[in-house]
Order: C-alpha cells, then sequence, then structure tokens
C-alpha cells in the first residue's frame, strides 16, 4: 500500500512539474470588471455612478522550469457620471507591457507565483459638464513597473485558473496634454508630469481573474 501512494504521487509530481516546464508555451488573459454606486447626501444630495473593464491577453514562455518571460496588451476602458449636477467621464488606456512570473508548487495542484511587468499605455480621457456646457480632454502616456502576486490552480492538465491581487505595488510615471474647453468657447491648455508610487494593499485590494495554458513543448 505505500509503494503504491509513493508511486501515484511520484507519477502527480511528474505531470505537475511537465505543464510548466522548460521550453512550454504559455497563453492566457486576465479579466477585470467592476461597477459601484455612490449616493451622498450631505452637504448637497448627488448620486455617482462608476463602471469598467480591463483584459489583458498574454504570451510567454516557461525559460526554465516554473519560469516565464513575456508579453501582454493592456486593454482598459472606464465610465462614470455623476447626478443631479450632470457630470460624465469616459476614458481609455491601451498599451503593451513585458513580464516575468515565477512559480512555487504548493502540492495538490496549487501555485504560488508572484508576477513583475514594465508596461507602457496611451491615456485618453474626456470630462462633460453638461449644464455648463464645457468639457476637457486629457490625452498622453503612462509608464509603470508593478508586481502582482496570487495564486493558481491546475484545473486540467494544461489549464490552470489564477487568481491575484491587481498591482499589488505599482511605481509609475504619467505625461498629460489637457484641452480645457469652456461654456464661452475659448479653450486653454496644459501639460502635467505626475509620478507615482502606489499599493492596493489596504484599498480594497482589487483581485482579477486569470485563465493560462501551459503547452509543453513536444
Amino acid at each position: 500500500m505505500k509503494i503504491n501512494l509513493l508511486v501515484v504521487c511520484l507519477y502527480m509530481s511528474s505531470i505537475l512539474t511537465a505543464q510548466i516546464q522548460k521550453g512550454a508555451l504559455f497563453l492566457g488573459g486576465d479579466l477585470q470588471i467592476y461597477s459601484f454606486n455612490t449616493t451622498s447626501t450631505s452637504p448637497n444630495q448627488f448620486t455617482s455612478k462608476n463602471s469598467g473593464t480591463s483584459f489583458s491577453p498574454s504570451i510567454g514562455w516557461v525559460i526554465k522550469e516554473n519560469m516565464v518571460v513575456g508579453g501582454s496588451l493592456l486593454l482598459s476602458f472606464s465610465n462614470s457620471e455623476q447626478e443631479p449636477t450632470f457630470y460624465q467621464n469616459k476614458g481609455n488606456r491601451i498599451g503593451a507591457g513585458i513580464f516575468i512570473r515565477k512559480y512555487i508548487p504548493l502540492g495538490k495542484s496549487f501555485y504560488l507565483f508572484g508576477n513583475a511587468a514594465l508596461n507602457g499605455q496611451s491615456v485618453y480621457s474626456k470630462y462633460i459638464y453638461v449644464q455648463q456646457p464645457s468639457y476637457y480632454t486629457e490625452k498622453g502616456y503612462a509608464i509603470n513597473a508593478v508586481l502582482i502576486p496570487g495564486i493558481a490552480y491546475q484545473v486540467k492538465k494544461c489549464l490552470f485558473l489564477e487568481l491575484a491581487l491587481n498591482n499589488l505595488l505599482s511605481l509609475g510615471y504619467e505625461r498629460k496634454n489637457t484641452d480645457d474647453h469652456n461654456s464661452n468657447g475659448n479653450i486653454y491648455k496644459s501639460v502635467s508630469n505626475n509620478y507615482s508610487l502606489y499599493s492596493s494593499f489596504g484599498n480594497g485590494v482589487p483581485l482579477q481573474v486569470g485563465l493560462r495554458w501551459m503547452i509543453a513543448k513536444k
């Protein structure tokens, strides 16, 4: 009985290791969707609605056991509005990044992982004040380095389901050009440069769900 259990354990271990072995193709994507409303009664009553979607398909290669390098596309869209003083904001961020990821086997098909990435994105947003009427637009770019830890579960031989803490630590730079169109028809231009060090820990810790395929080299 003990010998049979040992054989089974060794067999399962070889399966898990084979899925993240050197030369394997790494395919996947992350999805984050949010929607929330806020109502305030002091000093003035208003309701704000916020929603957004982020999607990040990725491809990579296992350069050595349990370590992956690759690239990702970064697509993010957001929308917010406030009533009764009607205000609306729509924006998007589109770009790409490179990453390195390390998996640590825990046994029973579970892995811990850490993902470090360097990303670049174009930034666009438009703010509209309907009652003025006036609006302003922001265009620019953002560069940031992020650290994302998480846990992965091997659903099938080549399929992994992942849950990660989005942007647990982020260091970035952002440059924006603003065109402010006021109600008199005048346009005011400005440029802003922002540096940031941000952590999602303790701020609701936004979660993202991902799927990964580890296709072993034949």
